[in-house]
């Protein structure tokens, strides 16, 4: 737990932490100046993801309301894009990586802006046939997710990019890594609100939603 944290601030940073320091630097080893587009900049994943992003170096496009425009700014989005008014794919090209935190539509999209060779990295699109492979899963699974993925598999060969899904794994190591640059300054969580466990399907509404700032931290005394 980094020293200069409270027990609620601390809570905020395993999940995000860790799912996108292994999206960034185990899946798709950013690299200074690249350019890579943080779906969902305004909410828990997306707060940490573009400090990450710009503590590697990176270039970091965001979506998010025209609401939450400065707060995005001010953890050091370069450029922002308002869904409300336009879409990312009209304004984004040539990105050498997407974060895709929304799945669906917005999943198939996000190929259009990124260069051949590039690729997609999603938390919240299915698991594909490489994933299932590479986890050892039997064969039948396999083959039911490389069928149920068919519409991504055809983007990935329509845009030369490749489709990566996303299953955080737990490790000690690198979150003593996330804490070091929490207390160096170099990264902070961002908060919706903290809420007593009593209210805790108010926290999920308000998170299904799609309105949190940030995380939501249920409070268990």
């Amino acid at each position: 737990m980094p020293q200069n944290l409270s027990y609620p601030e601390a809570a905020a940073l395993p999940l995000v932490g860790l799912t996108t320091y292994q999206a960034f630097h185990d899946m798709l080893q950013l690299q200074p100046n690249q350019k890579i587009l943080i779906q969902a900049g305004s909410g828990g994943i997306g707060t940490f993801a573009i400090q990450l992003a710009k503590l590697m170096g990176a270039y970091a496009a965001t979506t998010t309301s025209g609401t939450n425009r400065a707060l995005v700014t001010d953890l050091g989005a370069d450029q922002v894009i308002d869904y409300h008014q336009e879409n990312f794919t009209d304004v984004l090209h040539d990105y050498d990586a997407v974060y895709d935190t929304l799945g669906g539509d917005n999943l198939l999209q996000a190929f259009k802006i990124v260069k051949p060779g590039g690729a997609v990295v999603s938390l919240s699109g299915l698991p594909d046939g490489k994933f299932a492979r590479a986890d050892g899963l039997p064969l039948w699974k396999q083959a039911l997710f490389s069928l149920a993925t068919r519409a991504i598999r055809k983007r990935e060969k329509q845009y030369h990019v490749a489709y990566r899904f996303l299953f955080m794994k737990p490790s000690g190591e690198q979150l003593a890594l996330i804490s070091q640059l929490v207390e160096a300054g170099e990264i902070r969580p961002v908060i919706d609100e903290i809420v007593p466990f009593a209210d805790f399907q108010q926290a999920m509404d308000h998170s299904e939603a799609g309105h949190a700032r940030g995380k939501i931290v249920v409070k268990m005394q």
